[in-house]
């Protein structure tokens, strides 16, 4: 089940009994963590943790976090900015969202469409983005809504 798409699970649900759920969860659970899909793009690019840590402005030591599996839920914006760090493309970006079960971006939220803009034209640089971000009134990677840190 690891590799199929939304729409296939969609599909695989319209056959799913009550009674097999048990059976489809256990095969969901199967799928990739999201520490297996870093360190499969990581060795795929050639780049390494302290890089993408590095770029992403988060704290070493919640990254590592993350990347080791230590912490397989993360917020969306250490991800997002763990995903900017790693130089990831849309597709790669969405994909990561939602292995770890975060909303992926979406066109039509304004602060989402801004950072699919950046990610689109191959900027993936926080700084530039969150300037971005603030000069339009929208909440910036690292911050809640209310504008205190994550």
């Amino acid at each position: 089940m690891d590799r199929q798409s939304t729409e296939e699970l969609n599909e695989t649900l319209k056959s799913t009994s009550c009674d097999g759920f048990s059976e489809y969860l256990k095969k969901l659970q199967e799928a990739p963590s999201l520490q297996d899909y870093f360190s499969i793009y990581m060795a795929q690019h050639n780049m390494t943790a302290a890089e993408i840590i590095k770029n992403s402005g988060i704290s070493r030591s919640y990254a590592h976090e993350i990347l080791n599996g230590k912490k397989q839920h993360p917020s969306r914006d250490h991800l997002l900015a763990l995903c900017l760090g790693a130089h990831m493309d849309l597709n790669t970006t969405q994909h990561a969202l939602r292995i770890a079960q975060q909303g992926e971006l979406y066109a039509k939220v304004p602060r989402d469409a801004a950072i699919m803009m950046h990610i689109n034209h191959r900027v993936w640089n926080l700084v530039k983005i969150n300037l971005f971000l603030a000069e339009h009134d929208l909440t910036i990677i690292g911050k809640n809504p209310t504008g205190t840190e994550i």
